[in-house]
């Protein structure tokens, strides 16, 4: 496998904000991402047709968000009958990958942050997960915990080696959507054959750790 195979590009939460879909896109290639995947909320009030088209285009997986649902009636019928094809989660060897909506996967959902994510490491073992990727909560942020019942440590250096036996948590946060106090619009890098993980803002933006990197030893 050539190593761009092994760096995945993360978008979550376009929110049919094309021009910021474009940048993200631009940024994942300048950053060497050879597969992108998008994590649903594709929807939203600005071009969705368009923002489909890309996605769709660019996409080695795509995710089915809550508001693709909730917008299913607003948008072209081929627009429509792609978002109701889409899986609710996928995985990618130590990569696991969902929207974070409770409504649609329980367990792999926002709803496990204050849980600790006890739910998501149970399934995270179950399908040999190391690290599980998710928007919705239009947030940017990265957990990690050594072993089920412990508490998930948010991770706020820069630069962390981490130790074996970790799995971890990303919020991918939003492309297209920033909430006030939640930080600005993101991307994530995740390089599987380095070990490597990072935020990354849309430009002019700012992100909470947008230079963070977590190297992931074996």
């Amino acid at each position: 496998m050539a190593a761009s195979e092994q760096v995945w590009g993360l978008v979550s939460d376009v929110h049919g904000n094309y021009p910021a879909l474009d940048q993200a896109l631009r940024l994942l290639a300048d950053a060497g991402a050879g597969r992108i995947a998008f994590l649903g909320d594709y929807l939203g009030r600005g071009d969705n047709e368009r923002c489909v088209q890309r996605i769709r285009a660019s996409a080695e997986v795509a995710i089915l968000g809550n508001r693709d649902l909730d917008w299913q009636d607003r948008v072209s019928d081929a627009t429509r009958d792609w978002v109701l094809g889409l899986p609710r989660m996928a995985r990618f060897g130590a990569l696991l990958l969902a929207h974070g909506d409770a409504r649609l996967t329980g367990a792999l959902s926002t709803s496990q942050i204050g849980r600790d994510f006890v739910m998501t490491w149970q399934e995270m073992e179950r399908l040999e997960a190391r690290v599980f990727a998710f928007g919705h909560s239009h947030h940017a942020r990265v957990w990690r915990k050594a072993s089920p019942n412990q508490t998930a440590e948010l991770i706020t250096s820069p630069l962390v080696q981490l130790e074996p036996g970790y799995r971890y948590f990303l919020n991918v946060g939003t492309t297209g959507l920033p909430f006030p106090g939640k930080g600005g619009p993101s991307v994530a890098v995740v390089d599987l054959a380095r070990g490597e993980l990072r935020q990354v803002a849309l430009l002019g933006q700012s992100v909470e750790r947008s230079s963070a990197a977590i190297r992931l030893r074996q």
